[in-house]
C-alpha cells in the first residue's frame, strides 16, 4: 500500500529519476492554556456596528511638527506643538463674558482634564457592565480623582500665596506685626550672628548691652605648661592615678562591679546596705539575650 500510494503521487523528473512531491500536512497540537474569552464589545462598537459605521486606523504616534521641523510625539511629554493648543499660546483674549481675573490657562488644564476624566468615566462603566471590575469601582475612581484636584489646587493656591511674601519677612510673620518681645529676639539674634558671637562688633547709640551667649556654662580650664602650680597639679593628677592603679582600682575594678564581686547585698550594685545574704554570682546569658543584661544566680540556685 505504502508504494501504491507513492506511484498515486504527482512525479517529477530528476537527474536520478522520477521523483513523488509529497503532500504539505500540518500537526496540530493542543494549547496549554484555554483560548482567551470573547471580548465583551462597548456601546461605541455595538452602536457603529449596526449603523454601519467602519472603524478608524489607529494613527501614528509622531506628526511632524511645522514649528521645529522634527518629528514629534502626537500626545504626551515632548509632544508636537498644535496652533489648536491653547496651552502653548503666550497671549490669549479675554471675551466679553469672560470673567478677566480668572487664569485663562488653568481654565483651558481644567477643559483638558474635563476630557479626559469623561473618556475615563466611560472607560470604567464598559468595563463595570462587561463584569471585569466590581460595581462601584467607577464612582469611587472619579471621586477620588475629584478629591486629588480640587486638593492640589488648593496646594498651589497657598504656595502662591506664601510666594507673595515679601523678601526679609519670616513666613509666620506674613501678614502680621512685630511686637516687642518678637523684636528683642530677632536683636538678639542678630547681635550673636557674627563668628565671635558679637564680641569684637562695634556698640550702636541706643543699643542695649550685649548678653553674653554661654552664659552660665563653666569654661574649660587649662593648666599652664610653664607655671610651677601646672607642674604641681600634674604630678598630683598621675599621682592619683597611680594609687588607683595599685589599690586595684582602675578598668580591672570596673569589670569586678559589673560582675558583682563587691556586691554586698543580693543584687549586683547593693554597696552599701548589706542584708546579710552576701554576694551573689552572676552570669551571661547565652545568645542575643545576653548582650548588655546579666543573669542572677543566688548561692541557694548554685546548689
Amino acid at each position: 500500500q505504502l508504494l501504491a500510494g507513492l506511484w498515486s503521487l504527482d512525479t517529477e523528473k530528476t537527474d536520478a529519476g522520477p521523483r513523488a512531491i509529497l503532500p504539505r500536512f500540518e500537526t496540530v497540537t493542543p494549547r496549554s492554556l484555554p483560548p482567551p474569552p470573547p471580548k465583551t464589545e462597548t456601546r461605541w462598537e455595538k452602536f457603529a456596528k449596526e449603523r454601519g459605521i467602519a472603524t478608524k486606523e489607529k494613527r501614528s504616534r509622531k506628526v511632524w511638527d511645522e514649528a521645529t521641523g522634527e518629528w514629534a510625539y502626537r500626545t504626551g511629554y515632548q509632544k508636537a506643538s498644535t496652533p489648536n493648543d491653547p496651552l502653548s499660546w503666550p497671549i490669549m483674549e479675554v471675551k466679553r463674558n469672560d470673567d478677566p481675573f480668572e487664569d485663562p490657562w488653568m481654565r483651558a488644564r481644567d477643559a483638558k482634564k474635563d476630557r479626559v476624566d469623561k473618556n475615563t468615566l466611560g472607560r470604567l462603566k464598559n468595563a463595570e457592565r462587561a463584569g471585569e471590575v466590581e460595581r462601584g469601582t467607577t464612582r469611587r475612581v472619579m471621586k477620588a480623582k475629584k478629591q486629588e484636584r480640587e486638593q492640589g489646587r488648593l496646594g498651589g493656591n497657598l504656595d502662591m500665596k506664601n510666594f507673595q511674601t515679601p523678601a526679609g519677612v519670616p513666613l509666620e510673620m506674613a501678614g502680621k506685626q512685630r511686637g516687642k518681645a518678637l523684636t528683642k529676639a530677632a536683636l538678639l539674634a542678630t547681635q550673636r550672628s557674627t563668628a565671635s558671637m558679637g564680641k569684637f562688633d562695634q556698640m550702636r547709640e541706643g543699643e542695649p548691652e550685649r548678653r553674653k551667649a554661654l552664659t552660665g556654662l563653666k569654661k574649660r580650664k587649662y593648666d599652664s605648661a610653664t607655671k610651677r602650680d601646672g607642674v604641681k597639679t600634674e604630678a598630683r593628677k598621675s599621682i592619683k592615678i597611680l594609687e588607683n592603679v595599685i589599690a586595684g582600682g582602675g578598668k580591672a575594678k570596673e569589670r569586678a562591679i559589673r560582675k558583682g564581686d563587691f556586691a554586698r547585698g543580693e543584687t549586683g550594685h547593693d554597696y552599701d546596705f548589706d542584708d546579710g545574704l552576701g554576694a551573689s554570682r552572676y552570669r551571661k546569658k547565652k545568645g542575643r539575650a545576653g548582650i548588655g543584661k546579666m543573669k542572677k544566680v543566688t548561692k541557694k540556685m548554685a546548689k
